[in-house]
Formats: structure tokens, C-alpha cells, sequence
């Protein structure tokens, strides 16, 4: 039968192996028709499987033979590579034009020399990471002689030590080549870092990425150094990025006036995720964000963020939203009730670590609003327990409940017949669909109290993490009944004092 498949037919089923490098190997050898259309599969995510893979620093090195080999068996004039362009660095000592060392490499891997390439790969590559280029270059360096070392062409850059700078050439001649040969790259990241000169980063700008680049749909940026220029180049090219992951605004974008120009020109962006935003840069960046149909945010390590963006939250509305996550990053309450009005039943799983305390009734807020919850991660401490009876009454399809809140030094400031009562209150309105349970904030159980509320709970729980309050062993022979009767079996147990907690995962 899979002799009469259609070449659509048969790269569509093995696209589901994509991420399965050994496997798609296999698929190369049943014959001629499988081997033509696996290849593209198998190098179309070259840089990521060899970095996440259990791929040896040999079997990087052989990767970057063969992008070379392609780039080599190049005629020396084809002006996808001889195009003349001078790369100026700090205090540059020698000059060498992109020809130069084009024609450099091409001398130390002349076609002539190599066993020649059933298929152009680079022109198959969809995506990299610029860092992964630059380490499988590295670990191609590596295993070089010290005179091909040596013969080999760059430019000096202050501070940088002679094979730094080797590496950095390739990296920038290989890239090139991709950008030229590469019809499409929807997928690129990059990383913004001091110690490596901009004008090897900005890849936007290198020969042949304008149309290339143009079909971006995942962009990671990373690094705390300079990204205006990035944000500037892209913006220009980029329309269609639908998932942004920004690890630090940059230094020179204080007022991320780059990164939302950047956002705002998308048509389609799905999901943003920022790391460490300031108090300054995020009204900015929200305002860019609400003319996106988003459907995952993440703010993270972004502290303490005014109450100014309130408005600019309410009218952005973000009616598609079905993640949020605000790990170490605290919206005002009106922010975080704006957010799960507008959301309403698409919003489906939330980290927020705004202490329910202080945003008063925040948990009942989110359950009147949000039925459709499936995932909360929240601040809770004792006082705020009593909100949990809303929740579960409203959230239906709750699968997993993880709260963290202050713990006491001193396990006797545990009031024990009040937080036996909160936990067996629950037992009654527990949704079934509950699977993981986790309370982890200044309530601690009896024995006696856990057994009632698993006995009596409608949930099939497999990951229960609680604090214990009495006899540690004593909630162990609990757990372990739970688990004959519902013939499930403990992978994991710690038993300790309260600050190790008392933790059960079933499976």
C-alpha cells in the first residue's frame, strides 16, 4: 500500500515523526520514493534536534561539514555569496570582505575534494537558533587541525580572542548562505549578548534575509544588550508572527518603544511571553498587545506594575485569552478583574501570584467570571481558603489547584481543628475532574481529616501535596488506603517536618 501513496500523502503522515530523528533515519532506507521524501523532514529542524537530542559533539560536527560542503560546491562569483560585503568591528586590525572568506572557505572544502551531495539540505532548514549555529560551528572548530585553523580568513575584533572571531565568521557566512538558499524560516531566534558584535546578530539585515524572513512565525529573542536595531529591521519584514518570547527588553529599547512598533506590526500574534519588563516598558508593550488576538500571555519577572495600564488593559479586552501566567508580576485587582471579564469562558488556565489578601475576593472573582478554568496556580493563605468553596462550585473542569502562600517558622502556630474544617468543607463540592490537588501555605491537616476528605471526595486525585499536622506516618497509611482503593500506586513520598512537607504523587 505505501507504494501507491502520493508524495502529499506520505509526507503528511510522516510529519508526525518530525521531532524523531531516528525514526525519520529509518524511513530513508525502505527505498528511493520514502528516502526523497523524508529528507526534507529530517533537515528541516537540523540545529534544534542536535541540540536537544542525544546527538554527540561528533555528530554536530558532521552537521556542520555537510552545511559547508553546500556552501563550498558554491561556484566562487555566485552572488548569493561573493557579494562583497565588508563587515566593520571594533577596532577592526584586518579587513576582509564576505568574498574573501567565502572563497577562504571554499578552498579548504573544495567540492572537488568531497563526495558530492545527493540534495542542496540548507535549502530544507525552516528554522535555527542563532546560538545553536554558533555552538555546532564551535564544536566543528574543535576538531580541526591547528594549520586549517590557521589559513582560515576573519576579522579582528577588539577583545576577542583569534578563534572567537573564526567562529564568528563562519557563523556569519553560514547563515547567509541559509538566508539565501532557505525559501522559508519560520522559526528564528536570537541572542543578544555584549560580548559578540551586533552586526553578527543582526541577521535581519544580512544579504537575502528580506524575503525569507518574511514568513517568521515563532521569534525568541534573548539577552540584555543591545535589541532596538533587531526590532527596528524586523519590524519592517516581519508580519506574521504569531508566537514572541522577548528574555529582556534591551538596554537601549528603556522605553520599549522598538519592541511594541514591533508587536504592533503583526497581524496575527498568538502568544507573547516577556521576562524581565520594567515598570516603565510595560504600559507600552500592553497598549501594542491589545490589537493582537492573543490567546497566551506571559509576564514573568516583571515586578510591580502600576495601576496606570488599567484602562489601557480594560479596552484591549483580550477576549480570546486562554493563558495567563504572571509568575513574580502583580497586576492591580482591577487589572486582574478586567482581564477575567473579558476573557469570561475562554480563559482556561492562570498562574497568578497576587496574594488573594490583598486583592480582596480575587479567587471568587475569576470563578464568577471564568467556568471553564481547568488550571490555577495561585497566593492563598488561610484566611483566603473559604473561596475555594466558590471555585469549585462554579469551575467544573478544574484538573489542577496549586496553592503557595507564607508558611509560619513555628509548625504550633497552626490552628488544627480550624483547618481541619476547611479541608472536609471541600469534600463536598469538589469537582470530579480534580486531579491534582496542592496546598502548600499556612493550613496543616490531621490524619484523621485527610481520611474524611479523600473517603468522602467525588475526585480521582493522582497528586496530592499537603502539610501535615501530628504523626507524618500516621497520613502515610491514609494515603496508601486511597491508593489500594482506586489501585493506584505511590511513585513518590516525602515525610518530614512541615517545611519538607508532606507530599503523596499517585500514579
Amino acid at each position: 500500500m505505501a507504494a501507491y501513496l502520493t508524495s502529499d500523502c506520505l509526507t503528511n503522515i510522516l510529519s508526525y515523526f518530525d521531532s524523531d530523528p531516528h525514526s525519520l533515519h529509518s524511513f530513508l532506507l525502505v527505498n528511493r520514493y520514502w528516502c526523497i521524501n523524508t529528507v526534507p523532514l529530517l533537515w528541516r529542524r537540523t540545529f534544534y534536534l542536535t541540540a536537544h537530542g542525544s546527538f554527540s559533539s561528533k555528530s554536530r560536527c558532521r552537521l556542520i561539514s555537510t552545511y559547508l560542503t553546500c556552501l563550498a560546491s558554491n561556484k566562487p562569483n555566485s552572488p548569493n555569496l561573493d557579494c562583497g560585503i565588508t563587515i566593520t568591528s571594533h577596532k577592526s586590525a584586518i579587513h576582509a570582505s564576505s568574498s574573501n572568506i567565502t572563497r577562504n572557505i571554499q578552498n579548504h572544502f573544495s567540492f572537488a575534494q568531497q563526495k558530492s551531495l545527493t540534495f542542496d539540505y540548507v535549502s530544507f532548514l525552516r528554522g535555527f537558533d542563532y546560538f545553536q549555529v554558533y555552538y555546532a560551528i564551535g564544536n566543528w572548530y574543535a576538531n580541526q587541525s591547528s594549520e586549517k585553523k590557521q589559513s582560515i580568513e576573519f576579522i579582528k575584533i577588539f577583545g576577542m580572542d583569534d578563534d572567537e572571531c573564526r567562529k564568528l565568521m563562519i557563523t556569519k557566512e553560514l547563515i547567509t548562505y541559509i538566508l539565501n538558499h532557505s525559501p522559508i524560516i519560520d522559526y528564528l531566534a536570537l541572542d543578544a549578548e555584549s560580548t559578540i558584535p551586533s552586526e553578527f546578530t543582526s541577521i535581519g539585515k544580512f544579504p537575502g534575509a528580506t524575503i525569507c524572513l518574511s514568513y517568521i512565525r515563532t521569534f525568541i529573542c534573548r539577552g540584555s544588550s543591545k535589541k532596538l536595531d533587531s526590532y527596528i529591521v524586523l519590524s519592517k519584514i516581519c508580519r506574521n508572527v504569531e508566537n514572541m518570547t522577548i528574555c529582556g527588553i534591551g538596554e537601549d529599547d528603556s522605553n520599549a518603544e522598538g519592541l511594541s512598533n514591533f508587536i504592533r506590526k503583526q497581524r496575527n500574534l498568538r502568544k507573547f511571553v516577556l521576562w524581565d519588563g520594567t515598570n516603565d516598558q510595560m504600559p507600552k508593550v500592553i497598549k501594542a498587545l491589545s490589537v493582537n488576538p492573543l490567546t497566551t500571555l506571559k509576564f514573568i519577572r516583571c515586578g510591580e506594575i502600576s495601576s496606570n495600564i488599567t484602562l489601557s488593559f480594560s479596552r484591549s479586552l483580550f477576549p480570546n485569552l486562554r493563558d495567563l501566567d504572571l509568575q513574580e508580576t502583580h497586576f492591580p485587582a482591577d487589572t486582574l478583574e478586567a482581564i477575567f471579564h473579558h476573557a469570561n469562558v475562554n480563559l482556561l488556565s492562570i498562574n497568578i501570584e497576587a496574594d488573594s489578601n490583598q486583592h480582596f475576593r480575587i479567587i471568587e472573582k475569576l470563578a464568577s467570571n471564568c467556568p471553564n478554568i481547568t488550571k490555577l496556580h495561585a497566593k492563598l493563605s488561610k484566611n483566603g481558603m473559604g473561596q475555594l468553596n466558590s471555585l469549585f462550585r462554579s469551575c467544573k473542569r478544574l484538573e489542577t489547584i496549586i496553592l503557595q502562600g507564607h508558611l509560619p517558622s513555628r509548625l504550633y502556630i497552626f490552628a488544627q481543628d480550624a483547618n481541619d474544617d476547611l479541608l472536609i468543607n471541600l469534600r463536598e463540592v469538589i469537582p470530579a475532574s480534580l486531579k491534582k490537588f496542592v496546598v502548600k501555605t499556612d493550613c496543616a491537616f490531621t490524619a484523621s481529616a485527610v481520611d474524611t476528605f479523600l473517603r468522602e471526595c467525588k475526585a480521582d486525585l493522582n497528586r496530592l501535596e499537603f502539610i501535615s499536622y501530628g504523626s507524618v506516618w500516621q497520613h502515610l497509611n491514609v494515603i496508601k488506603r486511597y491508593a489500594r482503593k482506586h489501585r493506584l500506586e505511590i511513585k513518590q513520598q516525602i515525610a518530614g517536618n512541615y517545611k519538607e512537607l508532606l507530599m503523596r504523587e499517585l500514579a
